[in-house]
């Protein structure tokens, strides 16, 4: 009994250590010499911002120390590159495209958004995420009436969906 209660401590704590170092987050190593104040000019960020980040209380670092200097967005990954573009969200619910190929691309097919634009699909019941250009309108037919986008398979399926129609979030960029 206690071998299987320390096997599922330990899947426990790798889950959480890798779930801990997310891709949303930019970290800084501290070096020799680095306080708060120092890193807070250079990552322009104040030290109270660094201290709420990393749930830290006291002023100590230690040298060769992991911590966060900016969690990201979704919506700043997009428009950090290209000031030119502006970031709409939206909710509505998805499906997959009813095709006989095995495409390996992320595609989609979509109500109103021009063709070659790029949406973020947000699965609403688990936050799954997954990347797709627009290839073309999705067709006014009674089958489409309550869907807003439809993904091809290989997309649709790295939403982990357990439905065949799912709600969504939409996040997509359009030139100004």
């Amino acid at each position: 009994m206690s071998i299987k209660l320390l096997k599922f401590g330990l899947i426990f704590f790798f889950i959480s250590y890798n779930n801990s170092f997310s891709q949303d987050k930019e970290y800084h190593i501290v070096e020799k010499g680095e306080t708060f104040y120092s890193i807070s000019k250079k990552f322009n960020k104040t030290i109270e911002e660094l201290k709420k980040m990393n749930n830290l209380k006291g002023n100590d670092l230690s040298i060769g120390q992991s911590i966060i200097i900016n969690i990201l967005e979704i919506e700043e990954k997009i428009t950090k590159p290209n000031n030119e573009n502006i970031t709409n969200r939206v909710e509505g619910f998805a499906s997959s495209i009813d095709d006989s190929e095995n495409s390996d691309k992320y595609l989609a097919l979509h109500k109103t958004a021009e063709t070659g634009t790029i949406i973020f699909v947000k699965n609403q019941m688990n936050e799954n995420i997954v990347i797709v250009r627009v290839i073309g309108k999705l067709p006014k037919t009674g089958n489409n009436d309550k869907i807003d986008i439809r993904l091809s398979r290989v997309a649709f399926e790295k939403l982990n969906a357990k439905d065949q129609i799912i709600p969504v979030e939409l996040t997509y960029v359009e030139k100004k």
